[in-house]
């Protein structure tokens, strides 16, 4: 059995909770930090399961630093969050990462229109 059939399916409920809508005015720190391809190949790890910065680095074989100055700049924008925590085998306590929201949209309507 994988581990999608475990999983309940998503229902439209669900997936309106993972939808976010930023204003314009909001958008241009969620921009800069999407002009790097880095951060958006650490985006594409974290889509695929929760996973620690090790991991995120280990899979697109960059540093660890690399990638927790990216982690932390998508934390800034919400669209990274910690979700838990995993121990390594050396009993270290490591953060999970996973996306925030499932999709961002930019509203680019003036406000209060």
């Amino acid at each position: 059995m994988t581990l999608e059939q475990l999983s309940p399916t998503p229902t439209e409920s669900d997936s309106d909770r993972d939808r976010r809508t930023a204003s314009l005015e909001e958008s241009d720190g969620l921009l800069e930090v999407l002009a790097s391809a880095t951060a958006r190949e650490v985006i594409a790890v974290v889509r695929e399961s929760p996973s620690t910065p090790s991991e995120i680095a280990d899979e697109l074989d960059v540093s660890l630093q690399a990638v927790t100055y990216h982690l932390r700049r998508l934390q800034r924008v919400d669209l990274i969050t910690p979700v838990g925590v995993r121990y390594s085998t050396k009993g270290r306590e490591m953060n999970l990462y996973d996306l925030s929201a499932e999709s961002v949209t930019i509203d680019l309507t003036e406000p209060g229109m």
